[in-house]
């Protein structure tokens, strides 16, 4: 009945590997996502990017479970996603940091990082009204983790401030915390920048950087701002109009006529 830890082991690093293969996805008449292909392994970051309309919030809702893909498939380590729900998807490993903070504005800081941890907990309705001490051993775990995620988000400070009064960013930072304590092996970060000051852009991408590092943690992470692709990602992989056009280092990628051409429209070959 205890919480596992969330920095994982080798056996849960091998399993993060996503694989999306052949992916398309149609919308009546509109092909929004035509087979897409790409992949992420174990402990890697790899950007996702494109101009806006390119496809990339579509590719994330089929990964997690809100859209159902017309073609191809999407697997995590050995086990398929496509065709299940959101909430199995998440049990699986997998969570997500959407460009609005999705937190619940009436709970604590604290309470909010409760109740992702008791997501994980497992024990009867029963064991919990008699308050067997197995019961009590996983709700002092679960605390006790709640509380080791709050330092190392920097929130520590903020446990009993309700959420809805916090700034944005320290929103933002709890969400991210929240999917820790859900045990996610596969982050899908959405803008996770849009909004934060330059303090904060720092503090979040340190933080990263340190899930990946300390937790093997492998993300996928769709961004605009190409100076924190190019810190913080091993690849990139550039959707157009629904299409991978390019795949690579950030700097192969940023440097591509195609990429340059989709987001500038044209490209002076000259320069």
């Amino acid at each position: 009945m205890s919480l596992p830890a969330f920095d994982g082991d080798a056996q849960d690093a091998a399993r993060t590997t996503l694989v999306v293969q052949g992916l398309g996805v149609d919308f009546g008449g509109v092909r929004a996502l035509q087979n897409v292909t790409l992949s992420v392994g174990a402990g890697q970051i790899v950007g996702l990017i494109g101009p806006n309309g390119a496809g990339k919030s579509t590719l994330l809702n089929c990964i997690s479970g809100i859209t159902r893909p017309t073609t191809g498939t999407v697997r995590l380590g050995d086990v398929e996603l496509s065709g299940r729900r959101p909430d199995q998807i998440v049990d699986m490993g997998l969570g997500r940091v959407f460009q609005h903070p999705q937190v619940i504005a009436e709970l604590s800081v604290l309470d909010n990082l409760l109740v992702a941890c008791h997501r994980r907990l497992r024990y009867s309705v029963l064991a919990e009204m008699i308050g067997l001490p197995g019961v009590r051993r996983a709700e002092d775990a679960a605390r006790a983790e709640a509380l080791a995620v709050a330092r190392r988000i920097g929130l520590a400070g903020s446990l009993d401030v309700l959420t809805g009064s916090l700034p944005y960013g320290h929103r933002k930072l709890l969400e991210l915390g929240r999917v820790i304590l859900m045990g996610a092996r596969l982050l899908l970060l959405d803008e996770p920048i849009a909004g934060l000051n330059e303090g904060e852009i720092e503090h979040l991408a340190n933080l990263v950087l340190s899930l990946r590092t300390e937790s093997g943690l492998s993300i996928l992470l769709v961004e605009h701002n190409m100076g924190l692709v190019r810190r913080l990602c091993d690849r990139a992989v550039v959707l157009d109009a629904g299409q991978v056009i390019a795949e690579g280092t950030p700097d192969a990628v940023l440097n591509d006529p195609r990429v340059l051409l989709a987001y500038l429209g044209e490209v002076d070959e000259d320069a």
